[in-house]
């Protein structure tokens, strides 16, 4: 694995350490696993690093410019705009996913006498929750991806009758979870391609991503003429030419009919700036909690001792279906606590980023791995790469205990996440 591969490389060159021209003695890049170096890049010297061009440049056709792409002062306004939307009510409202978690239990299936349910591959199933759940949050409305697998069935059996090409496009053409799929399949073959990035191009990829920004394209036009009609009543209301019945809910400049976008709409004169963001905030909204989630089940699986604990934790906290003691609320999961070491732990030895990497911008330092002893600053210098391991960060003896591989959750008793 590559990650065991680059273990052997910083055990042996140090946490900090540079690749460096053979001829001109030139660093080709520094990689890093030490938090204050990483905490420089990503928080206090944040404006001397940006991220590489090949980035925006692959994910483009599917996102266009938004958070995730975007450096300096344009990152910064994205990054206002969006990160007040998520300290609201809407972001606590869980209740309205639990129509998609009912639908993951209903891919489980039934549970047999030896206490397991039939093979599932679990990713697709989180990955069809997640979407659902976060186009919901996005929009107002799910993909209603979960019907995906009757109509992937659908598509296997045209393919057996030689009507695969003309069956894939009505597929992607009508559903949104496939052609969000098939657009997120070759972003990640055009992130791996590095400066090739353009390599990975084709037919469907196009339409695809057609599919899924006229998807997005659909609700924001709806938000932004609901939002101007909204407007314009309340204007009306405070003249008093309005009725004075008139229910102050209806008049509400925003309803929440459309999710997200419904805040963001006056925002953003430029829809397509909006599309964007939303684009950007559901790719990071779905993937990283499926991951999470599948990788939980995974280790949940292989440590029964762990998986008691929270069963019991669980129970106990919030009661059985059949007696609950108190509701699921996003307040109640945050003060059960060994959930949130179960989290926790789950992320720290599989981290959705587990490799990145930024470009200094300009002359600047890292604060330590430069010296004998790997103390002292190091000079990076404009335009040369930095990558830090999140991975092998979370698994450092140093940091962790000799157990730092092993999955622990109490370790995060009395522990903070945080820099």
């Amino acid at each position: 694995m590559f990650n065991d591969y680059m273990h052997s490389v910083f055990r042996k060159n140090g946490p900090t350490h540079a690749i460096v021209e053979p001829s001109g003695g030139d660093t080709k890049m520094i990689y890093t696993i030490e938090p204050e170096n990483i905490k420089t890049m990503l928080h206090t010297k944040f404006s001397d690093y940006h991220r590489s061009r090949n980035m925006p440049n692959a994910l483009d056709p599917v996102m266009g410019q938004g958070i995730f792409t975007s450096n300096g002062k344009a990152w910064a306004h994205s990054r206002s705009l969006v990160r007040a939307q998520f300290s609201t009510q809407r972001v606590r409202n869980i209740a309205k996913i639990e129509p998609y978690v009912q639908n993951v239990f209903k891919e489980i299936g039934n549970i047999g006498e030896d206490g397991w349910s039939e093979p599932l591959e679990v990713l697709l199933t989180f990955n069809r929750f997640t979407l659902d759940s976060a186009t919901e949050f996005m929009f107002g409305t799910s993909a209603e991806s979960h019907r995906v697998a009757m109509r992937e069935k659908e598509l296997f059996t045209a393919k057996r009758k030689k009507r695969g090409v003309r069956a894939k496009y009505q597929l992607v053409m009508t559903d949104f979870g496939t052609a969000f799929d098939i657009a997120l399949d070759y972003v990640a073959l055009r992130l791996k391609l590095g400066r090739l990035w353009f390599l990975a191009d084709g037919f469907w990829f196009r339409i695809a991503c057609y599919k899924v920004k006229s998807y997005a394209d659909n609700y924001i036009r709806e938000a932004a003429a609901h939002a101007g009609e909204a407007a314009k009543r309340a204007q009306q209301k405070e003249k008093g030419s309005a009725a004075r019945d008139v229910d102050s809910e209806a008049v509400d400049l925003d309803d929440r009919r459309y999710g997200l976008i419904s805040e963001l709409v006056g925002s953003y004169p430029d829809k397509v700036a909006l599309r964007n963001q939303v684009m950007q905030l559901l790719v990071a909204g779905r993937d990283t909690t499926a991951a999470t989630l599948t990788w939980s089940f995974i280790l949940l699986e292989a440590h029964p001792t762990e998986f008691n604990r929270l069963q019991s934790n669980i129970i106990e906290h919030f009661g059985t279906e059949s007696n609950a003691s108190r509701p699921v609320t996003f307040e109640n999961m945050k003060s059960c606590a060994y959930l949130q070491w179960v989290i926790s732990e789950v992320v720290r030895l599989y981290p959705t980023g587990p490799l990145n990497a930024r470009k200094a911008f300009v002359n600047t330092v890292l604060p330590v791995g430069g010296g004998v002893d790997g103390k002292s600053p190091v000079a990076v210098k404009a335009g040369t790469t930095v990558a830090y391991n999140t991975y092998l960060l979370h698994r450092r003896e140093e940091l962790w205990g000799e157990d730092s591989w092993d999955f622990k959750p109490e370790r995060w008793e009395g522990r903070k996440a945080g820099w």
